[in-house]
């Protein structure tokens, strides 16, 4: 068991967790501090704002110096948790080496469950939690509907109108994301998509269009980056984890806009009435079987 002083920091998504890494730099000013982030794309965006102010690196970029640090601040933790057992084993590689040497550990998440809590307290004799929000939301949607089928969503997707808006569809697997991305692109809409390991190409991709009318991405969009306004998030699957449903979710209504959430069914939120569920998916078949009917009619036109 580690000696030296764990301190983990939960709260909600968009609660502005910069803000604590840069109080924490300023409180140990005379410290040699570096940030974690699992992350590129938002370690990218980490130094594009304080330059060489605070060093941050990711994981597989500390394990190159193995550089020793007296204060440690781990980003967004929780993926350690999750990424780290299943794919980036050396992101423990990094932890452990990390915290063996470092006087304090900072942890920061949104989403914080007990057997992450658990798994901490083995390791560290001193450990200390402030809990500012965990596993919860800030802004919570304007409206949530829970729809029957993908084709039902899908057809909600291309009736949607072509303004200055901008909704994101989450997928579970690459090859529906590139599905997706031609389907869009046929109806006419502008697209910007995200894959596994192609979040800074992701955000190459939308300084040519900053506000898409669909983002569309796997689960790696789901942490931290930086994105324009989200009126609308699309689930195309069940999210099992709820971490992962609360990070999904919070990438709407960043700075406290109105969102609405369109799902299939899931465990982690119902909809306030099941009457008012029912008369929206029943308003919205009526909308989509207008608009095939006037695409019916110009087509015929044509």
């Amino acid at each position: 068991m580690q000696s030296q002083e764990f301190i983990m920091l939960s709260s909600p998504p968009a609660s502005g967790k910069t803000f604590w890494i840069e109080s924490f730099a300023t409180s140990f000013n005379e410290a040699k501090i570096i940030v974690i982030s699992p992350l590129r794309a938002l370690r990218n965006e980490l130094l594009d704002k304080w330059g060489e102010a605070i060093q941050v690196m990711t994981p597989e970029e500390w394990l190159i110096k193995e550089e020793v640090f007296e204060v440690v601040i781990f980003d967004e933790i929780h993926l350690f948790f999750y990424w780290g057992d299943e794919f980036r084993e050396r992101m423990w590689d990094c932890f452990y080496g990390l915290s063996s040497e470092a006087h304090l550990i900072i942890g920061l998440t949104a989403t914080f469950p007990d057997w992450m809590q658990l798994e901490l307290t083995k390791f560290f004799s001193s450990y200390f939690w402030i809990n500012f929000g965990n596993q919860e939301l800030k802004y919570l949607p304007t409206s949530y509907l829970e729809v029957p089928s993908r084709d039902f969503i899908e057809s909600v997707v291309f009736i949607s109108e072509k303004g200055s808006q901008t909704s994101l569809i989450f997928c579970q697997y690459r090859e529906e994301v590139l599905s997706w991305e031609k389907k869009l692109l046929a109806h006419g809409f502008s697209v910007v998509i995200c894959l596994g390991g192609e979040a800074s190409k992701m955000k190459e991709r939308l300084q040519l269009t900053p506000t898409p009318h669909f983002i569309v991405a796997t689960t790696v969009l789901s942490h931290g980056v930086n994105l324009p306004t989200i009126s609308k998030v699309f689930f195309t699957y069940e999210v099992l984890e709820k971490d992962f449903w609360i990070q999904m979710v919070a990438r709407g209504g960043r700075r406290g806009e109105r969102f609405d959430v369109i799902s299939l069914k899931n465990s982690h939120q119902k909809p306030r009435s099941k009457i008012l569920n029912h008369l929206a998916i029943f308003i919205l078949s009526l909308k989509i079987e207008l608009y095939h009917l006037v695409e019916q009619k110009c087509f015929l036109k044509d």
